[in-house]
């Protein structure tokens, strides 16, 4: 099990900065010097924002160098681009956001008000506005903006990224990963596995699919959970490693590509034909068809990936980060993470070493977090603390 969070650790990191510094001999004039610039770099840019500027410099310079246009994501028409990808994904979190942010200010007025047992006339609505327009200041929101400009470009990345993964690793290592499976299931696929186990019938395909579209909305829901009322350090540091688990992940999936088994093994699935997952996966496989014929085709964008699981890490990442929060909400995030697996596995996403790969994605990504949330918390507190000292 990973860590659990401490708050305290955060605010024990401008001391130990401060001390490191202490021990470089620098004068007292040398140090607020450099605690000033410092303030400035590190203030500017998160660890989250770092991680998607280095990548932007990577998706930038592959394009250059295979000499091919930048496609629109998901949603889009090719000859749209990024830029109106990002839009739109900007349009949508935009209402999202003030949805979720009406419910938290909702839920708090609500606590209040329990809190007192519901007689109104004792509640200090002058004390529960002030602290309502304290959230709703104008630095929290910007950094709420921030933090949802991360999201974004994130996904704009990682759609640029994977549209490259024929080019920059043609070969395909399915046969490898459905050896594994067969070993451990006793000669057939976990698919198959979980095929004779739940069966095959249309009410069964039909609620599995569900359960793998429901993984769009959890996304969203808890990233802006995280944004809107979770405290700013545990939010920054639950966004920088979402955004490392996709980062890396495609890192991964440069390494070793996989189609997944509902398009190595197709014969397997011939159940879900006509289905609306079906649909889907074929409308996946037809925009890589028009790719292998067409390279660098702005009609459409290369989605297919088996390892790892981006859909077990994501809420694997949820899981872990909602047991900082609140038990329950994290209760409810684990068995969903289980339906998940089950939805991944039946209809042919992933093999389980997918699975597994996603659970070493996740504790590298929140390890990484936690060194980089570290010195970067730590550095901004000191030179804060020396930047009012001056």
């Amino acid at each position: 099990m990973l860590k659990r969070y401490n708050f305290d650790t955060d605010s024990k990191a401008g001391c130990a900065f401060d001390e490191h510094k202490a021990r470089q001999g620098l004068s007292e004039s040398e140090i607020h010097a450099e605690g000033s610039n410092v303030r400035k770099l590190l203030t500017l840019l998160m660890p989250v924002e770092w991680v998607l500027v280095w990548f932007g410099v990577l998706v930038i310079a592959l394009y250059r160098y295979f000499g091919i246009p930048m496609p629109g994501g998901p949603g889009t028409r090719g000859e749209d681009g990024p830029i109106l990808f990002y839009i739109k994904q900007v349009l949508t979190a935009a209402d999202l956001y003030a949805l979720i942010l009406f419910c938290f200010l909702a839920f708090e007025c609500w606590r209040l008000v329990n809190r007192h047992h519901y007689r109104v006339r004792d509640v200090d609505w002058r004390g529960f506005l002030t602290h309502m327009l304290t959230r709703l200041h104008g630095e929290q929101l910007v950094q709420d903006a921030r933090f949802m400009n991360a999201l974004l470009i994130m996904f704009v990345e990682f759609a640029l990224l994977k549209n490259l993964i024929p080019l920059i690793n043609p070969a395909v290592y399915d046969t490898w990963f459905l050896a594994a499976d067969q070993l451990v299931c006793g000669g057939s696929t976990c698919s198959q596995m979980l095929h004779s186990v739940l069966g095959i019938s249309p009410g069964v395909v039909s609620f599995v699919s569900e359960n793998y579209f429901w993984y769009y909305p959890y996304m969203s829901l808890v990233a802006m959970i995280f944004i809107v009322g979770a405290p700013r350090v545990l939010a920054q540091r639950y966004l920088c490693t979402f955004v490392l688990v996709f980062m890396l992940g495609t890192v991964s999936i440069y390494a070793v590509p996989t189609w997944g088994p509902v398009y190595f093994e197709p014969q397997i699935f011939e159940f879900m034909r006509g289905t609306e997952i079906n649909r889907l996966q074929q409308g996946l496989w037809r925009m890589k068809e028009i790719l292998e014929h067409h390279a660098g085709s702005r009609e459409a964008i290369f989605m297919i990936s088996g390892f790892p699981s981006l859909h077990i890490a994501v809420v694997l990442t949820g899981s872990v980060y909602l047991s900082h929060i609140h038990w329950a909400v994290a209760f409810l995030s684990w068995i969903f993470l289980l339906l998940t697996i089950n939805s991944t596995l039946y209809l042919g996403w992933h093999y389980l070493l997918d699975d597994v790969g996603a659970v070493a994605l996740v504790y590298i990504s929140y390890v990484l977090t936690s060194r980089m949330s570290w010195s970067w918390q730590g550095k901004v507190e000191y030179a804060s603390i020396v930047s009012r000292e001056g």
